[in-house]
């Protein structure tokens, strides 16, 4: 799996569970613990109730392990208490599981535990593990190569709007790899994870629209695109870019630019 997902798959803002204390009353306390950046007491509500047998918070141990927060990190512990959530259904630690069974962290590397893990989320829907199952059906990590499966979990995660899996797909249509060419389809889902500020998929759209494929060739759309893109410095989008810039006026850069500066991403949409 490429390394600009891993931030956002470890992403504490995303990773605990039970934001609902009605449905997870057993695990409320260290929620509210956790909300206060009292980690200590989140640790020890938490502890208590994964000792107990409940899943989320054995989830949300393995967190707090992972990061080493309220307790020291320890990635082993982190994997112990995750294994334990994920043998219970768990897909947030079915995900994680796998993920740290391809990164070697806290368990041996493991490819094709990583896909037995990644295929039990995935199945439940989860789009970070439909995303990187998909990786390694593409990559060929722990099973055979198979494009036509990478695109399908790509295509799961892309419909519930993970920018990444949007980007992969995109590739695979403007390739013809795994799914039948269709530059214009590619154009579509690169659109939809560039409004996501997914950098790689700036750049691929902005050169969509400097060439014409898929989409009209617009010089003042790739410029706006390639421009975004740069910010997060894609050396291919920061070529590109000088190369549209010499067919564009400067009335038109300068308010390309404006608009470049105002841009704001769209959340996430399912």
């Amino acid at each position: 799996m490429s390394n600009r997902l891993r931030p956002m798959l470890f992403s504490m803002g995303t990773v605990l569970l039970c934001f609902d204390s009605l449905l997870c009353a057993d695990t409320a306390a260290g929620m509210r613990a956790f909300r206060k950046q009292d980690y200590s007491t989140a640790y020890s509500e938490w502890k208590a109730a994964a000792a107990e047998g409940k899943a989320e918070a054995q989830y949300n141990l393995g967190m707090l392990y992972l990061k080493g927060l309220g307790a020291p990190k320890d990635s082993e512990e982190a994997f112990r208490w995750l294994r334990l959530a994920a043998d219970q259904g768990q897909a947030e630690a079915q995900f994680q599981v796998g993920l740290m069974h391809e990164k070697g962290v806290g368990a041996k590397q493991d490819y094709s535990q990583a896909q037995v893990f990644y295929a039990l989320a995935a199945e439940r829907g989860y789009a970070e593990a439909e995303v990187s199952l998909g990786d390694l059906y593409e990559q060929g990590h722990g099973v055979q190569v198979d494009l036509a499966r990478a695109a399908h979990w790509y295509k799961q995660a892309a419909d519930q709007g993970l920018a990444d899996a949007q980007y992969r797909l995109g590739l695979l249509t403007e390739r013809g790899r795994g799914v039948p060419r269709d530059p214009a389809e590619a154009a579509k889902w690169y659109q939809r994870a560039a409004e996501q500020d997914h950098a790689h998929a700036q750049s691929r759209l902005g050169s969509c629209y400097a060439s014409g494929k898929g989409v009209d060739k617009d010089p003042l759309k790739a410029y706006f695109w390639l421009s975004l893109a740069s910010r997060s410095h894609e050396k291919d989008a920061e070529k590109q870019r000088s190369e549209v810039t010499a067919r564009i006026s400067s009335d038109d850069l300068t308010k390309t630019d404006s608009l470049v500066a105002d841009w704001k991403p769209r959340p996430r949409t399912r």
